[in-house]
């Protein structure tokens, strides 16, 4: 066959010209294809790929190794890695309420170590104790604070002759009283007096007045009763003298829970002749049974305020007896007195009362005073909301877009994404700002897992190279702190 021969005149062929049916082989057919290099007009149809799982994977082992390393703040190719092992990628004129951690993370939490005074001072673990012992004095503090408040009367003094023990000093218990920088005034009750021939005397309230608030106290104990004497209402109630009495009610302030209880009755029966136990701050006191023994105080109430191990506070006194005297209630209540004797009195600073005095001579015993214990945070965390700006990176080339990559924990509470916890980016050394919509991507899955969030392909509303993140944190307290872990700035 002769051969065709292209000459002169050959033309350039116009598009569509050659239809993929007219190819002896089909182009768009992936089994027609050989070895060797793909032309990019032939891959048009390709679907692209998601990046984004990638790119947070990437951030991820990023902070890895900078917290294994303890690297500060690095740049990898149009991005940037903090995992705060310094502050060095911290803008820290442009950043506000923002504190670094000893364990690389950043809040707006930090602790304050409040200045008061009044009472004696003592430490307890993680608290501070003011213990007032006596009379009125000022609580003074530079700090609102939640403190629990522990508050005993002054306890009443025994009746004498045959006489009764006297009632405990009320006790209170107050937890996370707010008391504000205005401080407070704290007044201690003293004991009552101890009778010869009638009723023992009162005990003396407690209080504390807080600064703009209101006033808590406690009742004085009641006065217990002589040969044929009722017993005095109280914080708690006095028990009865000898011979056919009354003991006096408890808990006179009306309060829930009750600050104390009653007094029991005395008793005229030989041979267990006597008075009757003053109430305490838990039980009532008991009666003389008639057979010779005589009426003990009822027990007080267990308190760990003070030292930090539980101590026994407003426990009734004793009653006399002719023969077998009445024991104090637990909570400093003195003994009733045998005989001619006179009765023991309370312990100081525990609101006991004191016990009844003997026949004829005997003076009851005198009151236990009481006490107001403020137990107190020694340390507060306090809580603001944070603005966390990093320093420039300068890009290679101009950047359009903007990714981000973070770890947060909530150290309290829970942030919700761009209402507590926000991100921004900016492309020209922050005179704009992009604002970025964060997304939650699971957590680390670590024993302590971070929660990881990311904004990927965001346009920004002013291009440039000069890259910078605004991490933000809104509604911090005590009860919300969000803590950032590590950040990372990508752009396109």
């Amino acid at each position: 066959m002769a051969l065709t021969k292209v000459t002169s005149g050959v033309r350039t062929l116009g598009a569509g010209e050659v239809a993929t049916a007219n190819m002896a082989v089909d182009p768009t057919n992936a089994s027609n294809l050989s070895s060797g290099s793909v032309p990019l007009a032939q891959l048009g149809l390709a679907p692209s790929t998601d990046t984004t799982t990638l790119e947070d994977d990437i951030a991820l082992l990023g902070f890895k190794v900078a917290a294994n390393g303890s690297f500060g703040k690095y740049n990898l190719v149009d991005q940037t890695e903090d995992a705060f092992m310094d502050a060095t990628g911290i803008d820290a004129v442009a950043s506000t309420g923002e504190i670094r951690n000893a364990a690389n993370y950043y809040s707006g939490v930090s602790a304050v170590t409040p200045t008061a005074s009044g009472g004696t001072v003592t430490t307890v673990g993680l608290y501070t104790i003011h213990s007032f012992l006596s009379g009125s004095t000022s609580y003074a503090n530079d700090t609102a604070q939640d403190t629990d408040i522990l508050i005993v009367a002054g306890a009443g003094g025994g009746g004498g002759h045959d006489g009764a023990g006297a009632g405990a000093g009320g006790v209170r218990v107050f937890a996370a009283q707010a008391i504000g920088a205005s401080g407070a005034t704290v007044v201690v009750g003293a004991g009552g007096g101890g009778a010869r021939t009638g009723q023992g005397g009162d005990g003396v309230n407690s209080s504390v007045a807080i600064g703009g608030g209101s006033t808590i106290a406690s009742t004085g104990g009641g006065g217990g009763g002589s040969e044929s004497q009722n017993g005095r209402a109280g914080g708690s109630g006095g028990g009865g003298g000898q011979y056919t009495t009354t003991g006096g009610a408890g808990n006179a302030g009306g309060y829930s829970p009750v600050e104390g209880f009653a007094g029991a009755n005395g008793s005229g029966a030989a041979p267990g002749y006597g008075g009757g136990g003053g109430g305490g701050a838990s039980e009532v006191g008991t009666a003389p049974d008639g057979t010779g023994n005589s009426g003990h105080g009822g027990d007080g109430i267990q308190n760990n305020y003070r030292t930090g191990v539980n101590v026994y506070y407003g426990g009734g006194g004793g009653g006399a007896g002719r023969s077998a005297v009445g024991a104090g209630g637990a909570g400093g209540g003195g003994n009733g007195a045998p005989g001619a004797a006179g009765g023991g009195a309370g312990t100081t600073n525990t609101g006991g009362g004191g016990g009844g005095g003997g026949d004829v001579s005997g003076y009851g015993g005198t009151g236990g005073s009481g006490i107001v214990v403020l137990k107190r945070l020694t340390s507060l965390d306090t809580a603001t909301n944070m603005t966390l700006q990093s320093n420039s990176t300068t890009a290679e080339t101009t950047a359009t877009k903007g990714d981000i990559v973070m770890t947060y924990t909530n150290g309290a509470g829970t942030a919700a994404l761009n209402t507590d916890l926000t991100a921004e980016f900016s492309a020209n050394d922050g005179v704009a700002w992009t604002s970025m919509t964060l997304e939650a991507q699971g957590t680390t899955g670590s024993a302590s897992p971070h929660f990881i969030v990311s904004a990927h392909n965001v346009t920004a509303d002013v291009s440039g190279t000069g890259m910078k993140y605004r991490i933000k944190t809104f509604n911090q307290s005590a009860a919300k702190d969000t803590r950032i872990q590590a950040v990372s700035l990508g752009w396109s």
